[in-house]
């Protein structure tokens, strides 16, 4: 369960409505929920280092509310979305255990400020239950429930096509076919890591390396001086910085209940709609998508979690009454919000083009709120290359500052600098170094 989850999507058959939700009301109106603790993990059936997430509720201010809007829906697949966004106050020092009906036993070490990774690899088995004891570096001690593992359901086929979204926006929907067993797991979450390639629109083969920052003056033996200005030349890349790639974790869970469905297949079910507007698909780009069979009470937790957006974690400054959890303090006396699940996880991956769904179309804008098609020419500034000064020298910021602070990129040469600019034209570094918004690392699955 990642701590950077910022959005739930829930399919069920629902009337539109507009509900406030206000987490500071909790705190001001006697629900004391400052401090509780707030515990995150989904133990998987793939061998793997387990995680437990801990941390602790924050004081919300008393203006701090989300709206949730429903629509109605046409169709037990087709999902709403409920933004939410959370602060994180991490807990450390903990002692975290999980347990099985089996009498083994897993132990979690902190790794980094409120994230517990398990000493060993483990996978939770078939027909196996698991507990999680968590006991704080205060001796607060805390339990779950025992949660039993789930059977497997399939991904039958992993696809996407060019669609329209609900509001009318043209893009790409990623869709999922799952089926299952006679009698087995019906109710599913989705998240996913995606990953593209980014390629720098305004890249040249070019940089700027700083010459002299200051204007020196030299004497030489004979009397004579001269003057050196500030400059810059311009000199190879020293590193790919035309492409880049970016893998992004899940900005969202969505939820299928398809319990709702007869028979033992669920087909079509949208697992990630992108805008044709969204950079992130301008070139390739690759999604794997994670289905977890999950318990009847773990996928009800999930449809009732809604809070603030944006954050990194799921549950701080969320409403407990309305989100009931099942972890427990021992001694009865401290608030604690969130859920110790354990699912059964399968994995596919797809990757398309741009071209496959949008031929020969326009790209959708670059990142950023930069505009990569209008090239500015600061002075340098060095009256012996730069064009005319204003008297009272009011020319923007010169290029060595914007050079030193890593603001832009060489695009070309200006032959002919007019009032305030220099002798080159430069754009802003986002639109000349994929670095800026990726890494220039291909990474290990990536295909072409």
């Amino acid at each position: 369960m990642a701590k950077y989850i910022s959005t739930v999507v829930i399919p069920l058959m629902v009337i539109s409505c507009v509900e406030p939700f206000d987490a500071a009301s909790e705190i001001e109106t006697g629900g004391d929920l400052e401090g509780a603790l707030i515990v995150e993990s989904n133990i998987t059936n793939v061998e793997k280092t387990q995680k437990v997430y801990l941390s602790r509720m924050q004081r919300v201010e008393s203006d701090s509310t989300v709206n949730v809007e429903e629509e109605r829906l046409f169709n037990a697949t087709t999902p709403i979305i409920i933004e939410r966004g959370l602060e994180t106050n991490y807990e450390s020092g903990a002692q975290v255990v999980v347990t099985d009906n089996n009498g083994n036993s897993y132990v979690f070490q902190e790794t980094e400020e409120g994230t517990y990774e398990s000493e060993i690899a483990f996978a939770a088995m078939p027909n196996t239950s698991y507990q999680l004891a968590i006991t704080t570096a205060d001796g607060e001690h805390y339990e779950s429930e025992a949660m039993e593992t789930p059977e497997v359901a399939l991904i039958d086929n992993l696809y996407v096509e060019r669609m329209e979204s609900g509001s009318g926006q043209d893009g790409v929907g990623i869709f999922v076919d799952a089926s299952f067993s006679d009698g087995g797991a019906k109710l599913l979450r989705y998240n996913y890591e995606e990953t593209y390639k980014i390629i720098a629109p305004k890249w040249t083969a070019f940089e700027f390396e700083i010459i002299r920052e200051d204007r020196e003056q030299i004497e030489y033996s004979n009397g004579e001086t001269e003057v050196l200005h500030p400059d810059v030349r311009l000199v190879p890349r020293a590193r790919e910085e035309r492409v880049c790639y970016r893998t992004d974790l899940s900005n969202e869970e969505v939820l299928l209940n398809a319990n709702v469905l007869s028979g033992t297949v669920a087909k079509k079910n949208l697992v990630r709609f992108i805008s044709n507007q969204n950079p992130i698909i301008s070139h390739r780009y690759s999604i794997l998508v994670k289905q977890m069979a999950v318990s009847a009470k773990s996928y009800e937790f999930y449809e009732r979690l809604v809070a603030f957006s944006q954050s990194e974690s799921l549950f701080s400054q969320i409403q407990p009454g309305r989100l009931e959890g099942n972890v427990l303090d021992v001694d009865g006396s401290t608030t604690v919000i969130g859920f110790f699940d354990v699912s059964t996880e399968v994995q596919q991956r797809l990757y398309f083009n741009y071209e496959d769904l949008f031929p020969g179309e326009p790209l959708p804008p670059y990142f950023g709120e930069f505009d990569c098609e209008r090239p500015v020419s600061p002075q340098i500034p060095n009256p012996e290359r730069d064009g005319p000064t204003p008297p009272l020298d009011k020319c923007p910021q010169d290029l060595i500052t914007r050079v030193k602070l890593g603001l832009v990129e060489y695009w070309e040469d200006n032959y002919d600098p007019g009032l305030c600019e220099g002798p080159y034209w430069v754009v802003p570094a986002i639109c000349g170094d994929c670095n800026v918004v990726g890494s220039n690392i291909v990474p290990d699955f990536w295909e072409e």
